[in-house]
């Protein structure tokens, strides 16, 4: 019976090495020209004058444009709190030379800059040549509760979309300390003048939301009270119960009253 349970033991032991490996093997190497080429969900807004430059939307993913002047490499991960840094994933790259000339992922390769993925993170390499220049991504992430790693030190904004604020405390949130918040065309925006490490965490709402979150808290708290009188009079059913049989009341239960 104990070798039977050694073996069965060891074949687990066996099973588990060899998943690590397969993911460690899966999860390397370059990112598919496909996924790097893929059209953005929006225009990417190279003109901006931050460093990191965050465009969220209502939909599942967002764009992100980065200053890498003088920058050689970058590495994109993401934490997490059982299987330590995992590779961030993202498409449609695009690089933009200080000349203003935009290429998409293949063709940044195919002038010497390198994009690969480890089990850990996803690397990217520029080539000497493409110093100043300025590159742009898209991801999944929600407006409702946005969080991105510090890829690139300096001034950051973070536009949300159309409706959506973070002025109410609890349902919005914003971190680090330090920020200021300006409208423009309708649309929130959230500056820092200096991001050099940690992360960006964004928590907004649909102004619309809190209509829902009223009706919500109205009609929990009319359970609540409706909860409350049910349970007094099943307690008052039952002293009365307790009398008619001649048991009496509790001194405590008397104090209640």
């Amino acid at each position: 019976m104990n070798r039977r349970f050694a073996l069965a033991l060891a074949v687990v032991a066996l099973l588990v090495v060899s998943a690590g490996c397969l993911t460690y093997i899966n999860d390397g190497g370059e990112v598919a020209n496909e996924t790097l080429d893929a059209e953005p969900p929006q225009a990417y807004d190279f003109a901006t004058d931050r460093d990191t430059a965050i465009n969220l939307s209502t939909g599942t993913r967002y764009t992100a444009v980065y200053n890498v002047s003088g920058v050689d490499e970058i590495r994109f991960y993401r934490q997490t709190p059982y299987t330590g840094d995992q590779p961030f994933e993202f498409e449609a790259f695009r690089y933009q030379y200080p000349d203003g000339e935009v290429v998409n992922g293949s063709e940044f390769r195919a002038r010497g800059g390198e994009i690969d993925r480890t089990p850990d993170e996803t690397w990217v390499r520029f080539d000497d040549e493409m110093d100043g220049g300025r590159m742009a991504i898209s991801a999944s992430g929600s407006p409702r509760r946005f969080t991105t790693l510090t890829y690139i030190e300096g001034s950051y904004v973070v536009t949300l979309p159309p409706g959506f604020s973070t002025d109410m405390p609890i349902v919005g949130h914003v971190s680090p300390r330090g920020y200021e918040i300006e409208t423009i065309d309708g649309r929130d925006q959230i500056t820092w003048d200096s991001v050099t490490s940690g992360s960006v965490v964004v928590q907004s709402y649909r102004e619309t939301d809190l209509l829902v979150f009223g009706v919500i808290l109205v009609i929990a708290a009319i359970a609540a009270v409706i909860g409350t009188v049910y349970f007094r009079r099943q307690l008052e059913e039952l002293r009365e119960r307790r009398r008619q049989m001649g048991l009496g009341v509790y001194e405590d239960d008397e104090d209640d009253e």
